[in-house]
């Protein structure tokens, strides 16, 4: 049985670690009932390996024990080379023969501290700053000795671990003033790196694809950010200098996997250096760039939207020069497969060896001898998409809709954060499409970029004559000048290269005769600038709530703006002459505004036919909407 406290001490160790039994078993190769016997005491002469073990596991001093020394930690170091490996690049991770030592808090945060600045003294004072967050006891000495003493014992193992007759150096020396972790001859993998990160630097130029090779290897070990489970040290300047350095290897590695075509080579490495630094513009660019050049251009173009929302809404600025330099390569130039630029473009010119500007990136399609300035850029077009229907005319009323119009632009051009939508509603041939249209027109100034228009044949009969978002999509793509072969063949990737391109600027979206919210939810911009008009039927509550349309309802003309529409069509002498026939022409066609212009259009044709005939005959038919029935020749001979 064990006598000495032992089982309680791993007991209380295991507890203090918050590992289970079965945690402990499961790391140190053993059964769960040997863990449970161990600790009960139940065991009369257990294995020294066993108890080893399950020390190093649960991160139990063996050596505060009366006895264990001599049981567990002598024979420990009778083990010569007994292996172990430091992790900084992630999670900090001690590991012995393979498996994982837990350590308290404090003993982890003094090994990342001295372990991420190898071969430097790193001063009592500084470790007590980061121990204790400048709030130190004045007993702190006392404690950052015990806590290196308890480190040596894990990570010095072996005949030299008491006085080092072998010759060699702690791996934990004591200095004038403070400590120094000695890498020689370590198993750290921030040396790794470094190691592996000059190597590349050096056969970049003579080899370049074995410094690819170790790029990759360099990179590999990188499991997140830099002591990723010891936010205290997150801001030290030597983990800083670590972090930095780990995302200036990932665009040197970008840069060479982009300069040999090997851009899918680079993107899960770019992926890891950039959650750290999420909005690092250069590093960006370059996860763009890779993405693109994989085949992937609708993804590297989103990832620019989310990039300059993130910019936007954190920073309250637009992305770099960089930045737009790497979308307007996107946008302009082959991607791996070798297709053609849209027409218009450059003849291929041979792939340079230089980065382009002066911002590093390479791109593995031809480039042209000089880039346009970005933001400006975009795709090869014909021109500006300018796709508005003609304005009907002539044009009354609707002050009060044209007002709230008016309104929704303002509030857009004040740093809304949100895409401006109105939905215009009412029931068929009210006037929608008309209103749409002309205050389109009178507002062409405030949309530089573009006006694009597309009848979803909502309200066809039968349904399926509806215009599916997948059509339209490909028509608004092609007419911002996206060749076809880039055109992506799914709705949602397709819907995103969308929203990409139109990023940034000031398009107008007119969406006429829709059926409901999902006809025109994946057709609308995600940023800002733009502003999308639509026009149903229905009152489209759905893209209200949840996008945060503005409905604007439209009902028939008034009776006065009835009657300036006729005044308008026929003249002021005519209307003048049978001024009751045509107020009452206005009532007739129930002052919906197609049908006042069917009847006025009829009038206007037929000088001799006198409103009061016209009024007579619609009457008599009974049918408002028969105005296109009415016979010219018998409302002449009536």
């Amino acid at each position: 049985m064990i006598a000495d406290g032992r089982g309680d001490g791993l007991r209380a160790a295991r507890i203090k670690a918050g590992l289970t039994q079965d945690e402990v078993a499961r790391r140190a190769g053993i059964s769960v009932r040997t863990v449970r016997h161990i600790e009960r005491g139940q065991v009369r002469n257990p294995r020294h390996e066993t108890l080893v073990r399950m020390a190093q596991v649960v991160g139990y001093d063996c050596a505060a024990t009366p006895g264990c020394e001599t049981d567990v930690n002598v024979r420990q170091s009778e083990q010569p080379g007994r292996p172990y490996e430091i992790r900084l690049l992630g999670p900090l991770t001690v590991l012995t023969s393979g498996l994982p030592v837990a350590m308290p808090l404090k003993q982890r945060a003094m090994l990342g501290l001295l372990a991420v600045q190898p071969d430097q003294t790193v001063s009592h004072e500084e470790i007590a700053d980061v121990l204790w967050s400048g709030e130190a006891p004045s007993a702190y000495s006392t404690l950052v000795h015990t806590y290196v003493a308890r480190l040596r014992r894990i990570i010095e193992p072996g005949p030299g671990r008491h006085g080092h007759r072998d010759g060699s150096r702690r791996r934990i020396s004591t200095v004038r003033g403070g400590y120094v972790f000695n890498s020689g001859g370590a198993q750290l993998d921030l040396c790794r790196f470094e190691e592996r990160a000059a190597q590349a630097a050096r056969a970049a130029g003579s080899d370049p694809k074995s410094a690819l090779e170790l790029f990759k290897q360099a990179l590999r070990g990188w499991q997140g950010r830099v002591l990723q489970d010891l936010p205290l040290l997150w801001q030290h300047p030597a983990v800083v200098r670590v972090a930095q350095r780990h995302i200036d290897v990932a665009i040197e590695f970008a840069d060479l996997a982009l300069r040999l075509n090997r851009s899918a080579y680079a993107i899960d490495q770019l992926r890891i250096a950039s959650y750290e630094e999420p909005l690092h513009e250069p590093l960006q660019a370059r996860i763009m760039l890779a993405l693109a050049g994989s085949g992937r251009r609708a993804a590297a173009l989103r990832l620019f939207a989310d990039l300059r929302m993130r910019l936007k809404k954190e920073l309250g600025v637009e992305p770099s020069e960089e930045v737009w330099q790497a979308r307007h390569t996107i946008l302009m130039h082959d991607g791996p497969d070798g297709r053609a630029d849209p027409a218009g473009a450059e003849p291929p010119q041979p792939m340079p060896e230089q980065s382009y500007g002066a911002t590093g990136e390479f791109w593995n399609g031809p480039l042209p001898a000089r880039l346009p300035e970005p933001p400006s850029s975009r795709p090869r077009s014909l021109a500006l998409p300018a796709q508005l229907p003609p304005v009907i005319t002539p044009f009354v009323g609707r002050h009060k809709q044209l007002a709230v119009l008016d309104g929704l632009l303002a509030h857009g051009g004040k740093g809304c954060a949100s895409v401006g939508i109105a939905a215009v509603h009412g029931p068929p041939e009210i006037g929608k499409t008309a209103l749409a249209v002309r205050w389109a027109h009178h507002r062409l100034e405030d949309f530089p970029d573009g006006q694009l228009y597309a009848d979803l044949q909502g309200s066809a009969n039968p349904p399926d004559r509806r215009v599916h978002p997948l059509t339209v999509l490909t028509r608004f793509l092609r007419s911002l000048g996206v060749p076809d072969e880039w055109i992506p063949d799914t709705q949602e990737e397709a819907s995103g290269l969308l929203r990409s391109l139109l990023a940034g600027r000031r398009f107008l979206m007119v969406l006429d005769d829709a059926a409901d919210a999902a006809q025109v939810r994946g057709l609308l911009p995600g940023t800002p600038g733009n502003l999308v008009l639509v026009t149903s039927r229905s009152p489209l509550m759905d893209l209200v709530t949840r996008e945060g349309a503005r409905s604007i309802a439209l009902d028939v003309l008034s009776a006065t703006e009835a009657y300036t529409l006729i005044e308008t069509y026929l003249g002021p002498e005519r209307t003048a002459a049978e001024p009751e026939a045509t107020a009452e022409l206005a009532a007739v066609c129930g002052q919906y505004p197609l049908e006042l212009r069917m009847a006025v259009a009829r009038l206007a044709a037929t000088p001799q036919v006198s409103i009061r005939a016209l009024v007579a005959e619609l009457a008599r038919r009974g049918r408002p909407v028969a105005v296109a029935d009415v016979d010219a020749d018998s409302l002449a001979s009536g």
